[in-house]
């Protein structure tokens, strides 16, 4: 993992807001051996390794959209993030008069995700910032919080030893300290949160719906699902997740032999995936071979002509599978195309592998880009279409109607066949990799 590290030195500079000029600072932001507020001074001519601003407002952002950095992911890619989920989400944010780099936040649910894009050569701003991350840092969410806390906390500090209490600052940071202390209080937020709100923005009544479904289908299991359905998706969203409850599904008792690399948090998600995958194809004597509808089926304890023959009756935005009694379940998938349905099972297969054999917990699988979600498309696709058995198919010929004949041997998709190959470095592509995710989400600019 990558270290976060917000430095300061506490320095004189003419402002009238106190909580300003006793906060006025020579400020670096350092991920990994990257200084994200190199910057050249426009007027002075001059390259600095920090930049002349007030800790304060930033403190103050950072405080105020405590809740939603951690807690709230991307939202589904190719989506436009709205201007209040920038506003939480990207240190532009802050403004106050500043000039602040272009560094977006998005928790996965493991790890704090951090892009930074250094400024444009023509930017008409007193200060140029010359350092951008070629791929997305991955920061601990404890590491991160932690790195927060003491950044906040010598702000007050500061106030504090000048003689400035009480500040709006204070107070927020009280508050958000008691919330943290208090599960229920805790709860609250973070579910509030992952359905895109502010603290204390979410009606009553949506808040309300929201606890009943969590009591209902579990907090690991709502938190991937809020997010599709919470405040991007409008004031009857939630009704969807009830519609989908509500869905003919497919009966199924998964039978799975016991994998010990399912148990691993060491790696990043996409390489449990991988590791998890290549075990169970071991444990099914299949470690290159194509794994046919049948075997796939078997697995989740699906009949062939179930599956083949269902059809989802609406559109959904994500599939689940419901837990009953004898550890069956109701798969209610989402996809209709054959092959994509096969894709998706096997996601939920992967699901099952990582959360569902402990009794009781529902499946879900979404386009969000949160760890559970990136452990199922990693796993799924190396499943289905091992990297090495990808290689030896292909040999060394990525030419489009070679691609084709992939897809149809292994029954993925031409996309699934392109990432795996993308990931691997055997293509390349200025596009994010499924895995590595190394792209910028959107262009980063003025919210």
């Amino acid at each position: 993992m990558t270290s976060f590290k917000l430095t300061h030195d506490w320095t004189a500079a003419g402002h009238d807001n106190p909580e300003i000029f006793h906060t006025m600072a020579n400020l670096a932001l350092h991920i990994g051996n990257v200084n994200l507020m190199q910057n050249e001074d426009i007027w002075a001519k001059t390259i600095r390794d920090s930049v002349l601003v007030s800790a304060y407002p930033l403190a103050m952002w950072l405080a105020s959209s405590w809740w939603r950095l951690n807690f709230e992911p991307l939202p589904v890619h190719g989506v436009i993030p709205s201007t209040d989920w920038r506003m939480a989400h990207e240190m532009g944010a802050v403004n106050h008069g500043f000039v602040w780099p272009k560094v977006l936040f998005a928790s996965d649910c493991e790890v704090m995700q951090i892009w930074g894009v250094s400024s444009s050569a023509n930017t008409q701003q007193s200060v140029r910032y010359l350092n951008g991350l070629d791929i997305p840092a991955s920061i601990k969410l404890a590491d991160f919080q932690r790195s927060l806390e003491k950044f906040i906390g010598s702000v007050l500090s500061r106030l504090d030893a000048v003689g400035c209490r009480n500040t709006d600052l204070w107070n927020l940071w009280q508050l958000i300290q008691e919330e943290r202390s208090d599960p229920q209080s805790l709860n609250y937020r973070r579910l509030e949160a992952e359905l895109g709100y502010d603290p204390d923005e979410c009606s009553e009544t949506i808040m309300i719906k929201a606890q009943t479904l969590e009591q209902q289908m579990g907090t690991e299991a709502l938190s991937e699902l809020a997010p599709v359905y919470g405040k991007i998706a409008g004031d009857s969203s939630l009704n969807a997740i009830e519609d989908i409850i509500d869905s003919p599904g497919l009966a199924g008792t998964p039978n799975m032999p016991t994998l010990q690399k399912a148990k691993s948090t060491r790696d990043a998600p996409w390489q449990r995936g991988v590791a998890v995958a290549r075990e169970l194809r071991e444990s099914l004597s299949k470690r290159d071979g194509v794994i046919d509808n049948k075997q796939l089926y078997d697995l989740l304890g699906l009949s062939t002509p179930a599956v083949e023959g269902w059809k989802p009756t609406t559109r959904n935005n994500a599939a689940i599978a419901i837990p009953d009694k004898n550890k069956r379940f109701k798969f209610v998938p989402r996809k209709a195309h054959p092959m994509a349905k096969r894709f998706e099972l096997a996601r939920l297969l992967g699901d099952y592998i990582l959360t569902g054999s402990t009794e009781g917990q529902w499946l879900t699988s979404t386009d969000l880009s949160t760890s559970r979600q990136k452990f199922q498309r990693a796993f799924a696709a190396e499943f289905l279409c091992p990297i090495d058995a990808l290689k030896d198919f292909l040999q060394s010929d990525f030419c489009e109607s070679a691609i084709e004949d992939a897809t149809e041997h292994f029954q993925v998709s031409q996309t699934t066949v392109n990432s795996l190959l993308r990931n691997n470095g055997l293509i390349f592509s200025p596009f994010m990799g499924d895995y590595a995710e190394a792209r910028l989400p959107y262009q980063l600019g003025a919210c």
